[in-house]
């Protein structure tokens, strides 16, 4: 059994995106917003250093990919350090920075950067472009959520139309085709060889 994500690795990151996201978003208190926000950066950190930033575990979801952790964590009043302000809006309380690394920041920049202007319901649109959501689909039609399998994070968009909607020319994760291939390959030898 893998163990638990890190609870204040997490809520640090949590309350950088609440700290650093664009004043005018109400939406950054939302618990969607933190969850998509934690979501790309993960998604970008897995793609730029082989591991994802939070070990959480990530499950699609009618409104797109859930880390399972992350999202306890919110939903859970056990913590004090997150103060319910309504059904779905949190608020972290201040936090140190001393568990996130520098790659780790730099993922959340990204996020924040490419999509901290968004509302909730768009950046879950935004999240169903993304293949490893996109594998799940009609299968959500029957089930609750369904355990993602982190080598799709690898992969990129087969629909670039899909991100015009929302203003986006090309998608933000874009890389070499062949620094992507080669670093889902590092990832694959690592988790068959555990």
């Amino acid at each position: 059994m893998k163990n638990p994500a890190p609870i204040r690795k997490i809520l640090q990151a949590l309350y950088y995106i609440q700290s650093r996201a664009p004043a005018g978003n109400k939406d950054k208190n939302s618990i969607m917003y933190l969850l998509k926000m934690i979501f790309f950066a993960d998604r970008y950190h897995l793609r730029h250093f082989g591991i994802t930033a939070t070990d959480d575990i990530y499950f699609a979801m009618k409104h797109g990919p859930v880390a399972s952790f992350t999202w306890d964590l919110l939903k859970n009043s056990r913590y004090s350090a997150v103060k319910p302000l309504s059904e779905i809006y949190v608020s972290i309380e201040k936090q140190d920075e001393d568990e996130l690394s520098e790659s780790f920041r730099e993922a959340l920049d990204f996020a924040l950067k490419e999509f901290g202007n968004y509302k909730s319901f768009e950046l879950s649109d935004i999240t169903h472009c993304y293949p490893e959501w996109q594998r799940h689909e009609a299968d959500l039609a029957t089930a609750d959520r369904i355990q993602m399998d982190m080598r799709d994070f690898f992969d990129d968009p087969m629909d670039e139309d899909c991100f015009k909607k929302f203003h986006i020319e090309n998608d933000p994760f874009k890389d070499d085709e062949e620094y992507l291939f080669l670093r889902k390959e590092h990832y694959n030898a690592y988790h068959i060889s555990r």
